[in-house]
């Protein structure tokens, strides 16, 4: 089965989350940094060729399938797969209780999309949202299987997918569709040592590989019409929690 454009009429029923989340560990331990990328994981190598002339609708979904999403023009309208080791993302999946997403670094592994080219087809009551600090960005989750879903704020073009919602049926769509991991970022809050090319913040592939996603985005103007936020592209859809003092401290690693 090709993966890489899953359309909304798949009835197939939603794996197990428990099962998922076997799975996917396994991925993430054991295929998070393929052997022959060991020396290239920060490149900005382009997505192969064949999968820019698609035009799919890719089905995402929490673990348990209770909140699906279909995005848009996908894999076209995406930089691909980017890593990142800063201590909010940690902190973040830590305070879930969901620190088995994390890479053997402590990298949370995102795929951004437009937020105008998301569309939620079910699930909205499941959503729901967390900000670390008052000024923060708002990090959705679901309430039916603790499954992290997507980081964004409000008039920005990005909307960062965790990898869990692309994996949810299948742990190696990723590697089918995408291929490779492109960038990583804040390499100095990895836990032990990341691969090798990941700079201590930002460097300047990691700037090439998306800078593409964001102008277009700018000049597109893709922040509009975000489904995790309200008409006034302000309020978000979902009243977030905002973590205490004593939360953050308690989710630091």
């Amino acid at each position: 089965m090709d993966h890489s454009c899953q359309a909304g009429c798949d009835t197939d029923e939603a794996p197990q989350a428990d099962a998922v989340r076997t799975q996917r560990r396994q991925a993430l331990h054991e295929h998070a940094v393929p052997a022959e990328a060991e020396q290239g994981l920060t490149s900005a190598a382009p997505i192969p060729s064949t999968l820019h002339r698609k035009n799919c609708a890719m089905e995402i979904q929490c673990e348990c399938g209770k909140f699906r999403a279909e995005l848009r023009s996908f894999p076209a309208n995406t930089p691909g797969r980017l890593v990142c080791y800063c201590d909010d993302c940690q902190m973040y999946l830590r305070h879930l209780g969901r620190a088995d997403l994390l890479d053997v670094n402590g990298g949370t592994e995102v795929v951004p999309a437009y937020p105008s080219d998301v569309k939620i087809l079910q699930g909205l009551d499941h959503l729901k949202c967390t900000r670390l600090t008052a000024n923060g960005t708002f990090r959705y989750s679901t309430s039916c299987c603790n499954t992290p879903i997507v980081n964004a704020r409000p008039g920005e073009s990005w909307a960062g997918f965790l990898r869990g919602v692309y994996t949810a049926r299948d742990a190696y769509t990723l590697d089918q569709t995408l291929g490779a991991v492109r960038s990583r970022i804040m390499g100095r809050y990895a836990k032990g040592t990341p691969p090798a090319g990941t700079p201590q913040t930002f460097n300047l592939r990691a700037m090439i590989t998306v800078l593409p996603f964001l102008l277009k985005g700018k000049l597109l103007r893709k922040s509009k019409g975000s489904p995790f936020f309200a008409a006034d592209g302000i309020t978000p859809v979902v009243a977030p929690h905002v973590l205490t003092d004593a939360e953050r401290q308690a989710a630091r690693g």
